[in-house]
């Protein structure tokens, strides 16, 4: 997954940035900025995944010499903002992804104190300036224009993890047998998943009139990281959508990956329920015990696979590959009807536990 980054050292109102290029995934090409080191203290190493708009690098505490994850935003949507020199909506732009991790570090914190420690530690949180803000960028009438908020600049997020080992699912898969996995891992793998989305569940009391509800909603192999003895790690928590149960209001929408999401994604200012995450599982456990993605299944002349759309799996290519009572699970959790699917995590963990004593 780590790879080293192409780039160059600048300096920029007397500091050290790096500039680099993103060099795989979806991401591939894109460019980003950071300070060397960031907020005087992470030193960027190398690389370690890129999916949406995020980027996670590896670095070294200078303090503690330690290793660690250094997640931060790749892109903002702020390109039509600075063709027509709209400060005001490119600072508006920056607003959202910036929330975004900053409650990625919260669903963190309360997931480990939870006890759930199938997430990455969230070490640090820190802010420091982005020269790649400042432009310029080309306008409609051709004349440069520079973004000159010095306070947004200087306060760009980043979200210090704990370093964790292994590989992308997606990754390992790749590299498998015909590209799957036996039903005993499998099962092994998404118990584990099973069990962070029970906790990722359970609504939390934050305050009179506010309670949070999460759903995972993105569940895929490369967001599942992979180390000895099958132990997992759930990437990108940032993908969450949170509701407050109270208001029934979304406070984060959230992403999701067409193909591997329910129907009910594809509304979207609905509000999902647990059982979305239930269908992802399902989704998964087809993807690796076939070892064909969910995302073949997309309609022709889909928008890609950033759009929320669900699709008709197959059932057949479940036959010899699982036993039939994991392929039964499989079936209620693709229910097209969210009522029709196990309620929760909780639940499925439990028919899944269920079938692991006669493997």
């Amino acid at each position: 997954m780590a790879a080293e980054l192409t780039g160059h050292v600048f300096t920029w109102k007397g500091r050290t940035f790096l500039k680099a290029t993103v060099p795989s995934g979806d991401n591939r090409g894109k460019t980003f900025t950071i300070a060397q080191p960031l907020a005087g203290r992470y030193r960027v190493v190398r690389f370690f995944a890129s999916g949406g708009m995020g980027l996670v690098l590896e670095g070294l505490d200078l303090r503690t010499q330690g290793r660690v994850l250094i997640k931060a935003i790749l892109n903002y949507d702020v390109i039509p903002y600075a063709r027509v020199r709209d400060q005001e909506g490119f600072t508006n732009q920056l607003r959202l992804p910036r929330k975004t991790l900053e409650l990625e570090r919260r669903i963190l914190v309360l997931l480990r104190n939870a006890g759930c420690n199938a997430v990455p530690h969230p070490n640090d949180f820190v802010y420091d300036f982005n020269p790649q803000l400042a432009g310029p960028y080309a306008t409609e009438n051709q004349q440069p224009w520079s973004y000159d908020d010095v306070d947004m600049i200087a306060a760009e997020p980043y979200l210090i993890m704990e370093a964790v080992h292994g590989q992308s699912l997606e990754t390992l898969l790749a590299t498998a047998p015909q590209k799957r996995l036996s039903e005993a891992r499998a099962l092994r793998i998404y118990l584990q998943v099973c069990d962070v989305l029970r906790t990722l569940h359970q609504p939390v009391v934050m305050k009179p009139g506010m309670t949070w509800q999460l759903i995972y909603q993105d569940l895929k192999p490369a967001n599942l990281l992979i180390s000895a003895q099958d132990r997992v790690t759930v990437l990108d928590l940032g993908g969450c959508q949170l509701v407050n149960l109270d208001s029934k209001q979304k406070l984060l929408p959230g992403a999701c990956t067409a193909g591997y999401c329910p129907p009910e994604c594809e509304r979207p200012y609905g509000i999902l329920t647990p059982a979305a995450d239930v269908y992802t599982v399902g989704s998964n456990l087809f993807h690796v015990l076939t070892g064909r993605s969910p995302v073949e299944f997309l309609a022709a002349g889909s928008l890609g696979k950033t759009q929320a759309q669900a699709v008709h799996f197959d059932m057949k290519l479940l036959h010899g590959v699982c036993q039939p009572a994991l392929r039964n699970v499989i079936e209620k959790c693709l229910e097209t009807d969210p009522a029709r699917r196990y309620p929760d995590a909780a639940a499925l963990l439990r028919a899944l536990q269920q079938l692991t004593s006669g493997l």
